[in-house]
């Protein structure tokens, strides 16, 4: 189960994914490995998060080349 707390967090780190690079390479590992980890009950975990923090995290997510 995710804590309530855990939403507002990733997206506290999702606000820096575009600082310099070393920050930006260490938020998103921390959010794939996030994503990796409760990927087999996402269907569960993502009732915790708003329609909004799932689109934001969707975006820091996906690669931008993944669109180019």
């Amino acid at each position: 189960d995710i804590p309530k707390y855990v939403p507002e967090a990733l997206m506290l780190l999702c606000e820096h994914s575009h600082d310099p690079d070393l920050i930006q390479k260490s938020i998103k590992k921390a959010l794939s490995e996030f994503r990796r980890t409760h990927y087999d009950s996402w269907h569960e975990h993502r009732e915790k998060f708003t329609e909004d923090q799932l689109v934001i995290l969707a975006d820091v997510l996906i690669s931008p080349s993944y669109y180019a």
